[in-house]
């Protein structure tokens, strides 16, 4: 008899999957087409908050955004990676 996973596990089941696809990507995709996933995450890596000067912005309750936006910079920094370690190969 199999047990439901916790919140916990299927969060981490998750996480799991998504860094496995980040890895399969360069393999899976055209340079040109990774290069366009890499460049959208690069855009998100940043909070848009129409202010000028980002140090102005209070990050008082933007933890969630703020972690979002570090997870994208990961994404990015693992494809291009990826897409190094394949025009090497």
């Amino acid at each position: 008899m199999t047990h439901p996973l916790t919140q916990a596990q299927s969060a981490e089941a998750r996480l799991i999957a998504l860094e496995k696809l980040v890895d399969a990507l360069p393999g899976l995709i055209e340079a040109k087409d990774l290069r366009k996933v890499v460049l959208w995450l690069e855009d998100r890596q940043i909070l848009q908050d129409g202010q000028e000067d980002p140090g102005s912005v209070a990050t008082d309750g933007l933890e969630m955004e703020l972690a979002i936006a570090n997870v994208f910079r990961r994404m990015a920094e693992r494809l291009e990676a990826g897409m190094q370690g394949r025009s090497a190969g």
